[in-house]
């Protein structure tokens, strides 16, 4: 079985917990918890520090403020007696609240064991009321709700561990990236450009290696590798070459070419398995994992490295294509409209003649190819690998591939060996969860649906932050229980974001084309700042919720870029002379800041997200769940307008972890394109 994290099953005696009706009648009731009641207001059970024996979540403080109150108890589950009755009076056990100057009536009290517990105030003797400062909630059985208080709640796990739910993912293609010993080697006859290139240009793995500061300030935990083996030393055609008549090399790592390898002893091949000569060797892709690992992100804790693997096919010019040709499906059926989709030829047919499929129907192909993923995993120590277009397999495959990684890799960080896939699919969700069950299959996938939806709500003159939250309400849990989706807004196959964003790109769902993928002129780098703040409220979401937010190379600054290979530009340096442009430099403070933020702030990845207000162009949200000290609620507030909208903040303190000061609730403007980011004081 594969070892991983659970999402905690609420106990069903917390779930059904005794219940006041509208008369005062104590009854039980069995209403599940409302997990996103749109409630202005903060929740009033806040975790208090407790020196005694009990975790500090166990000491909760409740409050209700009100001028016009003379008395006011608090009652529920966590009080009721051996019958499971609520006290109605302080003399059957109802705990009284003491009133201060400021006609706040608290209480505080420990309740020693972790669950969910329903409650209510009592108000002068008389009225039983949910806590209104309260949004989490459930039915009572009566038409009125009880309030919850979430006490030590096991969802979030061990705060002080590594937990992949904290991670921001970051895609480094290597020969786009950085350039560490100012050598490239080209293939002869690939197509160039002085931006779109289907040539090598140069980056390499020492050139990762001097940039791991970097993405550690960026707030960066855990690297995703462009594939690093062996792949196509020649140049070839495009998939539609009447459409596009270039040639390209294999810079990508799509193309693997491997050596004829025999795994009869799967932790010693012969011959070994080869890194690309054009950006290092074995030594240098050792000593980049190596220091990976020896870097500390911004959630504490070394870094994590994730290796593309590409299992589809291989290069028609390989040794292993030439030694075992029967290996493959032949003759090579290029993936035409109609096999595209389909459930098996869509398993069997190639992207283009170059590059023939496995045929993963037979078991000695399907063998060798569990065998290499699992050698490059155990040989690297990696944590995870991203699978190229997983539904262009076998599930078989991928269920063999699952079993030999939980032998190979035991213990894996994070309770789990993250395989994450691609399956590009804007539309159906359930093409996506088809593959994705962590005992089983994949962890999680590239939520493109996310991405589609995103981009409607934040750059689109129509999108609603409205509609998107009821959106996102329905995606968070459909991927099924202990899945762990990547949200991401930027890739290598479509057009770069920031030209989503500054609206020259209208569909979100366009992709990559020979007409957008090299002309470079007509994607130039916006000059205004709209576009790049638009494109900051992207990453605030991803940041902030639940996932792990992809950061694709360059996107941290808006790179431009039209489609492939357009937006695979080489990254501008600024200490190798480039000039940025002041609204990329905010960018990538932005990103910088939200790393650190989420880093720090363990309830963004673990938790919940209740919503407390939402309209078109605004959206107040609170990511609650963990209790306890370093895990507090995170207050998030966002303008997706061009001009600054009114919103309303809960009353009480606040740090504003962007801005590093302190601030108050209540109703504030948020300037045009605009966000807050709070943490209760």
């Amino acid at each position: 079985m594969h070892s991983r994290w659970h999402l905690a099953l609420l106990s069903t005696a917390l779930l059904s917990p005794a219940c006041v009706s509208p008369e005062g009648t104590l009854m039980p009731d069995s209403g599940r918890p409302q997990r996103d009641a749109a409630v202005d207001g903060f929740s009033a059970s806040d975790a208090a520090l407790d020196a005694g024996p009990l975790a500090a979540c166990h000491t909760v403080t409740f409050s209700l403020q009100s001028a016009s109150a003379r008395t006011v108890w608090l009652t529920g589950a966590f009080l009721a007696d051996a019958s499971g009755a609520w006290p109605r009076t302080p003399g059957a056990g109802a705990l009284e609240m003491t009133r201060d100057a400021s006609d706040t009536f608290r209480v505080q009290h420990t309740i020693s064991r972790s669950g969910i517990y329903a409650y209510k105030l009592i108000v002068d003797g008389m009225s039983f009321i949910p806590d209104p400062a309260n949004p989490l909630s459930e039915p009572d059985g009566f038409g009125g709700q009880n309030s919850l208080v979430e006490v030590c709640s096991s969802q979030c796990g061990d705060l002080s561990s590594f937990d992949w739910r904290d991670s921001v993912m970051y895609f480094a293609m290597v020969d786009r990236f950085r350039d560490g010993d100012g050598m490239s080697m080209p293939v002869p006859g690939a197509s160039e450009g002085a931006l779109a290139s289907g040539q090598y240009e140069g980056g390499d793995l020492q050139g990762a290696r001097e940039q791991l500061p970097y993405l550690a300030d960026l707030g960066v935990s855990a690297i995703w590798l462009s594939a690093p083996s062996e792949n196509r030393d020649t140049a070839g055609p495009a998939i539609d070459p009447v459409s596009d008549p270039r040639q390209y090399s294999a810079y990508h790592g799509y193309w693997p070419s491997p050596p004829n390898v025999d795994f009869t002893d799967p932790l010693n091949p012969s011959p070994r398995p080869m890194v690309e000569s054009r950006i290092g060797n074995d030594a240098d892709l050792h000593a980049l994992v190596d220091d990976i690992h020896g870097t500390t992100g911004r959630d504490g804790h070394g870094m994590k490295i994730l290796f593309d693997y590409v299992m589809k096919h291989v290069d028609i010019e390989s040794d292993l294509y030439r030694g075992h040709p029967d290996w493959f499906v032949n003759p090579v059926t290029t993936c035409a409209p109609d096999l595209w989709n389909d459930p098996y030829w869509s398993t069997r047919c190639s992207f283009t003649t170059y590059l023939p499929s496995f045929d993963y129907y037979q078991d000695a192909p399907r063998r060798w190819s569990i065998n290499d993923a699992v050698w490059w995993t155990t040989e690297y120590e990696l944590d995870g690998l991203r699978l190229d277009a997983v539904k262009h397999i076998p599930l078989s495959w991928l269920t063999e591939l699952r079993d030999r990684l939980d032998e190979a890799v035991p213990t894996p960080a994070g309770d789990r060996f993250y395989l994450v896939g691609e399956t590009f699919d804007y539309f159906d969700r359930g093409e996506l969860r088809r593959f994705v069950d962590p005992d089983e299959m994949l962890d999680g996938q590239f939520d493109f649906p996310f991405k589609r939806e995103l981009c409607q709500a934040l750059f689109r003159p129509e999108g609603s932050l409205a509609g998107f939250r009821s959106w996102m309400d329905g995606n968070d849990g459909f991927y099924g229980e202990g899945s762990l989706m990547t949200t991401w807004i930027g890739n290598h196959d479509i057009p770069r974001p920031i030209h989503f964003a500054s609206g020259q790109l209208a569909n979100c769902t366009e992709g990559s084309s020979p007409s957008n993928g090299w002309n470079p002129d007509a994607f130039t780098q916006p000059t205004d700042a709209a576009p790049y703040e638009r494109l900051g409220l992207a990453f605030v979401v991803m940041y902030t919720n639940p996932g792990i937010p992809l950061m694709y190379y360059g996107d941290e600054i808006g790179l431009a870029g039209g489609g492939d290979p357009d937006n695979r530009r080489m990254m501008p340096w600024e200490d190798e002379g480039r000039t940025l442009l002041a609204p990329q430099v905010r960018l990538r403070e932005t990103v910088r800041a939200l790393g650190r933020i989420r880093g720090e702030n363990h309830v963004l990845g673990r938790g919940r997200r209740v919503t407390l207000s939402a309209s078109q162009d605004t959206w107040v949200y609170r990511m609650t769940g963990c209790g306890g000290a370093g895990a507090a609620d995170v207050l998030v507030a966002i303008n997706r307008a061009d001009a600054p909208r009114n919103v309303a903040i809960p009353a009480g303190n606040f740090d504003d972890l962007v801005a590093g000061s302190e601030t108050t609730g209540g109703m504030r403007d948020l300037p045009a394109r605009s966000f807050v980011i709070l943490r209760p004081r």
